[in-house]
C-alpha cells in the first residue's frame, strides 16, 4: 500500500511539472515584454579552452560573424597539452598584451596574455591548468566590459545572439541570462542561415529533441516563475559586477549549475527583486556527443554536477533559496528526475518478484508515455514559432522516431542518471573529456578565417 501511495504521489507531481512545461511556453511571449534599446552594453565573451584544437576555428568564426560590435573575445588556454595555443597563434598572430588583470578572483598562475594582431578585440590568456571554473575566473578578472558571456569552445554564436542578449539586459532587474543552445550536427546549409535536419544518427536525434524540449519548453517555463535551475555553460551572460559580488565560479564538476544556484542565493540573501532570465532568441550551436559512449560520459558528469550542488547547498532550500526555486530543484530535478530513475530502471526485476503492482505500473507508464508524446509535439510547435521549422519529410522522420526515443533512448538516459548518482559518492570530481571532431557540415565555415 505504501508503494502505491508513493508511486501515485510522484506521478501526480510529475504530471503537474510536465503540464507547467507544456502550457506555460504555449502562452508565453517574451517579445511583448522587451523594452526599447536605451543602451548598448559592452560584452566580454570568455571561452575556456583545454585541448580544443579541433573546434576553436568554429568558435572564432562565430564571434567574428557577430553583428554586435561592442564585444571582445577572451580565450583562456587552460594548460592545454595539445596544439591549441600554437593553432590560435597561427590564426590570430599573437602579440604580448600589457592590459592589467584585476586580481579579484582566485585561479592558477597566468603565464602570458596575448592580443591578436589581426583582430584587436580578441585576446588569449595562457595559464596553468586549473579546470573550467578556474579558467573562467581568470577571464572575468581580465575582462573590462559590462556583461560577461561564458561560451564553450565547441559552441558557435549565431550572428544576432549578442544583440538579443543586449535587448534582454535593458531590463535593469536582470542580472544573468541563459542563452538558447542548439545541436550543431542537426543543422545544415550556410553558416549564417542554418536549417534543421533530421537525417542524422539516432543518438544525435535524441539529443536534438531533448535540447529543443529543455530550452524551448523547460527553461522558458522556469524563467517565467523565477526558477531557472541552470544557465547552460555553453552560453550564458552575466553582469560582471554581480560575478564579483558572488566571488566568481566555484571549482566543481558542474560550474554552470553552481553559478546559477549562487545567483539565486544572492537574490534571496540581498532581498532584491533581481532575476535570472532566459533568452530563447539568443542562439548558439554546440557539438553534442556522436556516440553512446561519449553521451554516457557527458550525462554522468551532468548528474554528478547535480548531486554535487544538491549536497553543497543542502542548507539553503526554502531558506536561502526562494520557495519556487526550491520546489523545482528538489521535486522536479531531484525526486522526479533522479530518485524516480532508480525504480524505473529496476522495474522489470521488481515485477518478476512482485506482480501485484503490475497494473498500477502499467497505467502510470502509459500516462507518462502520453505526456511525453504530447510534450514532444508541443516542442515541435513552439520551436517552429521560433524559426526551427522542419520540412514535411523531416517531420515524418521525427514522428516515426518518437516511440524509439521514448522507449529506448530515455531508458538508456535513465540508466546514465542512476550510474552518475551512484558514482558521485566514490569519484565525485572525475571529468572524462569528450572527443570533439569539429566536423560540422556547414557551408562557409572552413573557408572563413
Amino acid at each position: 500500500m505504501l508503494f502505491t501511495y508513493i508511486s501515485l504521489g510522484i506521478f501526480m507531481a510529475f504530471v503537474v511539472f510536465q503540464s507547467l512545461y507544456i502550457f506555460i511556453p504555449l502562452f508565453k511571449n517574451e517579445r511583448k515584454k522587451l523594452k526599447e534599446i536605451n543602451k548598448n552594453y559592452t560584452f566580454s565573451v570568455i571561452v575556456p579552452a583545454y585541448n580544443e584544437e579541433k573546434v576553436m576555428r568554429h568558435c572564432l568564426i562565430g564571434f567574428l560573424y557577430s553583428k554586435y560590435q561592442r564585444a571582445e573575445l577572451i580565450i583562456v588556454n587552460d594548460g592545454s597539452t595539445d596544439n591549441t595555443l600554437h593553432y590560435l597563434n597561427k590564426l590570430l598572430a599573437f602579440k604580448i598584451c600589457n592590459r592589467t588583470i584585476d586580481k579579484k578572483l582566485s585561479y592558477q598562475f597566468v603565464k602570458n596574455v596575448y592580443q591578436s594582431r589581426k583582430f584587436p578585440n580578441i585576446y588569449v590568456i595562457d595559464k596553468v591548468n586549473g579546470g573550467k571554473a578556474d579558467a573562467l575566473n581568470a577571464g572575468i578578472d581580465f575582462s573590462k566590459n559590462e556583461i560577461v558571456v561564458t561560451l564553450d569552445a565547441d559552441s558557435y554564436l549565431e550572428k544576432h545572439a549578442l544583440t538579443e542578449m543586449n535587448a534582454k539586459f535593458q531590463e535593469e532587474d536582470v542580472i544573468a541570462c541563459g542563452g538558447n543552445v542548439l545541436i550543431a550536427q542537426a543543422f545544415t546549409g550556410d553558416f549564417q542561415n542554418l536549417k534543421p535536419t533530421f537525417k542524422i544518427k539516432g543518438v544525435i536525434k535524441f539529443q536534438f529533441l531533448q535540447y529543443l524540449t529543455a530550452f524551448y519548453l523547460h527553461k522558458r517555463a522556469q524563467a517565467s516563475v523565477g526558477a531557472i535551475t541552470v544557465i547552460a555553460g555553453a552560453f550564458g551572460a552575466f553582469r560582471r559586477g554581480t560575478l564579483f559580488n558572488i566571488n566568481g565560479f566555484r571549482k566543481t564538476i558542474g560550474e554552470d549549475m553552481d553559478i546559477t544556484l549562487k545567483l539565486h542565493k544572492y537574490i534571496k540573501e540581498t532581498k532584491s527583486k533581481k532575476k535570472v532570465a532566459f533568452v530563447p532568441t539568443a542562439l548558439c550551436y554546440t557539438e553534442c556527443p556522436s556516440t553512446l559512449k561519449d553521451m554516457f560520459k557527458q550525462r554522468v558528469r551532468w548528474q554528478k554536477a547535480f548531486i554535487d550542488c544538491l549536497v553543497h547547498y543542502r542548507t539553503c532550500y526554502f531558506h536561502k533559496f526562494s520557495i519556487r526555486f526550491s520546489l523545482f530543484f528538489l521535486v522536479d530535478q531531484f525526486i522526479i528526475g533522479t530518485l524516480n530513475a532508480f525504480p524505473f530502471v529496476i522495474s522489470p526485476i521488481l515485477l518478476i518478484y512482485n506482480q501485484s503492482n503490475m497494473i498500477l505500473l502499467f497505467l502510470l507508464g502509459l500516462g507518462a508515455v502520453f505526456l511525453f508524446m504530447y510534450q514532444s509535439l508541443t516542442t515541435l510547435y513552439v520551436s517552429s514559432l521560433h524559426g526551427i521549422k522542419f520540412s514535411k519529410a523531416d517531420l515524418a522522420r521525427v514522428l516515426l522516431f518518437l516511440p524509439f526515443e521514448i522507449f529506448v533512448y530515455r531508458m538508456i538516459n535513465l540508466s546514465f542518471v542512476v550510474y552518475g548518482t551512484v558514482s558521485y559518492f566514490y569519484k565525485s570530481q572525475s571529468w572524462d573529456k569528450l572527443e570533439r571532431s569539429g566536423n560540422v557540415a556547414w557551408n562557409g565555415v572552413k573557408k572563413a578565417s
